[in-house]
């Protein structure tokens, strides 16, 4: 489900939008605008519309509609014929003018901005970043929902006002050069990139592009800015070790990173962690599950330590941070079951992490460990070997019960069936109706997928279904 895009109260004169579009004036004379808005149904008086064109709708077709709904002014494509009443300012691409409008906003704004990407953890990591920075006293502003992409992340920096001194803003990507786009537009004075791997490949081509990718947000840091990675990943910290940032942390499990984890336990109830900040020791009580958890919070651990908040303040934050729908969120079924709803998205990278988590809490719990895994898509060429590789660690991590949902899991299926774990498959998420008799009392049961798959269908059934 898409995120609802904020409202905001962003401030632009006339003179600014065309300065900073590149744009042309044309009709009637307007000075001041209250508000940039790309939906004409969201129109207030004041408000700057910005008619964006996308493969399902036009909002050129709606400009004349929003100033007759109050809109001061409308940002559209050259050669736009509007009537002759519409204020507009003509330019050669919305989308950019939007981000340069964006960019143009957060650089009137005297505040901090700390920019997150990464194949796995960035939206749990700005959770906790941004939790983090509020304890030490920051006045934060974050991503909402999955606004992280060319529209989502200008929308969030016209929100910049002087109630806000930090921004964490989240960016995503599905093609070359978007992360770079994004960086250039919120211009962030700390960044960190959580991991490389496996994801979006269908538009990106290889890990290594994935890398280059990513590391795009960390070469956007100026000199006295600091850049943040995760050091277990060597190609990731090859790159990083470059950028031009004086100031660089790197954060993981092995010996030499700045922000290390030393060790994890985790139950059902959350996970204890111990970490080392430039051999500082911290000692954390989280409320969320898993090594993916602890290592999200070491690199909001990091971005605390580069912004000079106190580790106190960062562990306290950090601690208070509940899981989020969908994102490793445990919850109590019938028969003593613990379901753990991790239905928002899958990639390998995350899918391990998951794995490795859910096994330690039914190991822990003594309990049979029940895996329900929907397609990783965006994976292109990649796809099918790494849906045969999840089969090995479903295998690997003791799995009572395998059920593969989607095309793509054949092939994990076919692998874990072949070294002896029990398995089913599926269709769609929405066909697992016939697993609900198979399931164990007390067992523990792990729900994932990528996002287009709706693995969240699977956990209602699970939660009500019949007892075995």
């Amino acid at each position: 489900m898409a995120t609802p895009i904020p409202a905001n109260q962003a401030m632009f004169r006339r003179d600014t939008v065309v300065s900073a579009t590149r744009g042309t004036i044309g009709g009637p004379p307007w000075e001041d605008a209250c508000g940039v808005v790309t939906d004409s149904r969201a129109i207030l008086p004041g408000n700057l519309f910005v008619a964006l064109r996308g493969e399902r709708f036009d909002a050129r077709e709606f400009a004349a509609q929003a100033v007759d709904a109050g809109a001061t002014a409308v940002v559209v494509e050259r050669g736009t014929r509007l009537p002759d009443h519409v204020s507009t300012v003509e330019v050669d691409d919305t989308l950019l003018a939007l981000g340069d409008l964006a960019r143009a906003h957060r650089e009137a704004w005297s505040g901090k901005v700390v920019g997150i990407t990464g194949s796995v953890g960035k939206t749990t990591t700005k959770d906790l970043a941004a939790a983090a920075l509020q304890s030490a006293g920051h006045r934060v502003l974050k991503t909402t929902g999955n606004l992280n992409n060319r529209i989502g992340v200008p929308m969030t920096l016209f929100q910049l006002d002087a109630t806000v001194d930090t921004a964490v803003i989240e960016m995503g990507t599905s093609e070359p050069g978007e992360i770079a786009c994004l960086a250039e537009i919120a211009a962030p004075d700390v960044a960190i990139v959580t991991r490389a791997s496996l994801s979006h490949t269908e538009g990106l081509g290889s890990v290594e592009a994935v890398a280059d990718e990513k590391v795009s947000l960390l070469r956007a840091v100026p000199q006295d800015g600091v850049a943040i990675a995760y050091g277990d990943d060597a190609p990731l910290k090859k790159r990083a070790a470059v950028v031009r940032a004086k100031r660089k942390l790197f954060y993981g499990r092995a010996a030499g990173n700045d922000v290390r984890v030393i060790d994890w336990d985790v139950d059902a109830n959350g996970t204890q962690a111990r970490f080392q900040v430039r051999g500082q020791e911290v000692e954390i009580a989280m409320r969320l599950l898993g090594e993916g958890a602890v290592l999200n919070a070491a690199g909001a651990l990091a971005i605390s330590f580069g912004m000079e908040s106190t580790l106190e303040d960062a562990a306290r934050g950090i601690a208070g941070v509940a899981p989020s729908p969908g994102r490793m969120q445990p919850l109590a079924g019938k028969g003593g079951r613990l379901v753990i709803d991790d239905s928002y998205n899958a990639n390998p990278a995350s899918v391990q992490v998951a794995l490795n988590a859910a096994r330690a809490i039914a190991e822990k719990r003594e309990a049979p460990l029940v895996v329900i895994l929907g397609d990783m898509k965006e994976l292109g060429v990649h796809s099918e070997e790494a849906h045969r590789n999840v089969g090995e660690l479903v295998f690997d991590a003791g799995t009572f019960l395998f059920a593969g949902c989607g095309e793509g899991m054949h092939a994990a299926v076919a692998v874990a069936n072949a070294r002896g774990t029990d398995t089913l498959w599926f269709e769609d998420a929405g066909a697992c109706g016939g697993l609900l008799g198979r399931l164990p009392l007390n067992a523990v049961i792990l729900v994932k997928g990528s996002r287009s798959m709706e693995m969240e269908r699977v956990i209602a059934p699970l939660l009500e279904g019949e007892q075995r």
